[in-house]
């Protein structure tokens, strides 16, 4: 099968999640983001048979996940929201990921949450409770979850927390692989078009 860039990205990124939700289900055993792309990439690389790598490359291409490029209008919304917000990101990937990620986009949080860390990964309700307490001891409903998918949004107001929705292009859900949001989105405290307009309706 021929293997184009953009075909082996996606199958790359979506099949994370697809075998982090066997860890989290057990079907697997507990592994981190880290370890599970890089199962990924194996499982890849064997259906697109084109692309040769050695477990040398292969090891060193896994690091992308590190260099990854911010959104560009993110890293002055995040600024901007620190002066008068505690902004932290909850990512099922992991620490590592997360920070060398931010170093790389010089982006400073005030703090970094890996589920890695947590009793539960996301979109699991036990996830977003659990940072929760990490929040020195903060009440779910003093928190706001901002995501461009549906989902972790959905999971986030369940367990108590206020929501944004974040448009951005290309970003597909993870339940129907399009970009069309599984629930309309009024129902979400925000919705905004970009990180600006996030920030415009955060700091009137």
């Amino acid at each position: 099968m021929t293997l184009t860039i953009n075909q082996f990205a996606s199958d790359w990124r979506y099949g994370m999640f697809d075998m982090l939700a066997k860890v989290i289900n057990g079907e697997l055993p507990h592994m981190n983001a880290d370890e599970i792309h890089r199962k990924m990439l194996d499982l890849v690389l064997g259906i697109h048979s084109n692309l040769k790598l050695s477990d040398v490359e292969r090891n060193k291409l896994n690091t992308v996940w590190k260099r990854l490029k911010a959104w560009p209008d993110a890293p002055l919304a995040i600024e901007k929201l620190r002066i008068r917000y505690t902004v932290v990101p909850l990512t099922v990937l992991s620490w590592s990921i997360g920070v060398n990620c931010s170093k790389h986009n010089r982006i400073s949080w005030d703090g970094l949450l890996s589920c890695e860390f947590l009793r539960q990964y996301k979109p699991d309700s036990g996830a977003y409770i659990h940072a929760s307490e990490l929040f020195l001891d903060t009440d779910p409903s003093e928190i706001m979850m901002c995501a461009a998918h549906t989902r972790d949004l959905k999971s986030a107001m369940n367990a108590g927390f206020k929501s944004a929705f974040i448009y951005r292009a290309g970003e597909k859900s993870l339940e129907t692989m399009t970009e069309e949001p599984t629930v309309p989105l009024n129902t979400f405290d925000i919705s905004a078009t970009d990180f600006t307009d996030l920030t415009n309706q955060l700091l009137p």
